[in-house]
């Protein structure tokens, strides 16, 4: 077991009961969160129909650059 993993089995240890079953409900949810990101980003939906953007059809968007060490960044019109 990893040193990280040791040190958080003491600190869990040393919890009372009722902050145990905090930490568990915590990491449970943080646990439910990655399997759900896991899920969408396998899933195939290359079948769900194309979506409807109504008499206007797809909105203009903004223009974007990259600058690396930044991100993104929208360019004012």
């Amino acid at each position: 077991m990893s040193t990280s993993k040791e040190m958080l089995h003491e600190m869990v240890d040393a919890l009372p009961q009722e902050k145990i079953m905090l930490v568990k409900r915590y990491l449970e949810d943080l646990l439910k969160e990655n399997n759900e990101d896991e899920f969408w980003l396998e899933a195939d939906l290359g079948d769900l129909p194309p979506y409807d953007w109504g008499l206007n059809g797809l909105p203009k968007g903004k223009n974007v650059k990259y600058q690396p060490g930044v991100g993104l960044i929208v360019q004012e019109d």
